[in-house]
């Protein structure tokens, strides 16, 4: 890989809030297999509400999702051919296996978490997280949602009182 791929690609931090006072602390280290976004959100207190992680390919296709709370720990990802996602949800009383249908491009959006929900947006319908861990059809649940957050140019969401830095390497 030349220098020159490599400084094209976006690598950034960063930290902003929410309309709800909710502040957000994330980094996104873009490569040749594509974007991972790694997030904390934070109540306007500075409660820690859940961190995520989500990997997409070079093409803007979700490929990984993790998701910590207090409730647990979800893993999910689609298989290569697309069709299914597989994961789990690991509880403090064991584990729930996930295996549900998946369709190329689609979208993985967080009940209460508009930041989340721009990463994740896709191109089409997909699954809603909800605080307990729990997925639910995107058209089951897109009446109680919020909208994603706007994103610029890169694609990074935009946040009020943001401020971002290099991501060293």
């Amino acid at each position: 890989m030349t220098d020159e791929a490599r400084s094209s690609y976006l690598r950034r931090a960063g930290r902003g809030r929410l309309e709800d006072g909710r502040v957000v602390t994330w980094s996104v280290a873009e490569g040749a297999r594509g974007r991972r976004w790694r997030w904390t959100l934070a109540s306007a207190d500075g409660d820690l509400v859940h961190v995520g992680l989500i990997e997409l390919a070079p093409t803007g296709r979700f490929t990984r999702l993790e998701l910590e709370t207090g409730s647990g720990m979800l893993t999910l990802h689609p298989t290569p051919e697309g069709t299914m996602a597989h994961g789990n949800v690991v509880r403090g009383e064991g584990v729930d296996p996930i295996v549900m249908p998946w369709s190329d491009g689609a979208a993985i959006a967080f009940r209460d978490d508009p930041f989340g929900s721009a990463l994740g947006s896709g191109q089409g319908s997909g699954w809603v997280v909800g605080g307990d861990l729990r997925l639910t059809s995107s058209s089951d649940s897109a009446a109680d949602m919020p909208a994603p957050l706007d994103v610029d140019a890169r694609g990074v969401p935009r946040l009020a009182d943001a401020a971002e830095w290099a991501l060293e390497t």
